[in-house]
């Protein structure tokens, strides 16, 4: 749906939908999802600061990097680190937090009828975090089978990460999807998506 350029309001319900899904599949098995987005949310930018190769856009901003100094100081954090070897736990008003944000355009949609004066701004849909996370409690879940959908969103994410770091080191079929102008990627995703399925 994404990927096709259907209504930005459908796809964000279902993804929505299945996020929820996920993530209670993961507290089934023990897994807290909205910890899990926390900690990613540092992690990696502490693990690449350790290693030294931080983009060049985030090391030039100086208040960030020392906000990324002092939380490496405090958390155990290394350039060797896993993250499944990482543990967060949060508050429950954090969790509280972290859900009421998340679910705040799902639920507006769900409950339209509570207020049907009120209205949200369709710049407040951005469907692309969402399906991040939906992707990655997937693969939190099951690692093995992606489906061809979900091959393909990697791909396309890491052309877009492709895009923003221009790292001559990286070589493939995400450096060929960031060749595509970017009005045309999404359309090139969704005939991939389809021709694999054909397969």
């Amino acid at each position: 749906m994404y990927f096709a350029g259907e209504d930005q309001l459908a796809v964000h319900t279902v993804a929505s939908a299945a996020y929820r899904l996920l993530a209670d599949l993961k507290a089934e098995r023990g897994m807290d999802e909205a910890a899990s987005v926390y900690l990613a949310s540092i992690f990696y930018v502490i693990r690449d600061y350790r290693r030294g190769n931080l983009p060049n856009d985030t090391t030039s901003d100086a208040e960030f990097m020392k906000w990324v100094q002092e939380i490496a100081e405090q958390l155990p954090i290394r350039a060797n680190s896993k993250f499944e070897d990482v543990s967060v736990t949060l508050p429950r008003e954090l969790v509280g937090q972290f859900w009421n944000q998340r679910n705040k355009i799902a639920n507006f949609l769900k409950h339209a009828d509570h207020d049907s004066r009120s209205s949200i701004s369709l710049d407040e849909v951005d469907n692309l975090p969402l399906l991040m996370q939906c992707y990655c409690a997937y693969v939190d879940i099951t690692r093995e089978d992606l489906g061809n959908e979900g091959f393909v969103f990697q791909l396309f994410v890491g052309a877009n990460r492709f895009e923003r770091s221009n790292s001559p080191q990286e070589d493939g079929l995400e450096k060929e999807i960031a060749a595509i102008p970017e009005a045309d990627r999404l359309r090139f995703c969704a005939a991939c998506i389809s021709n694999l399925n054909k397969m």
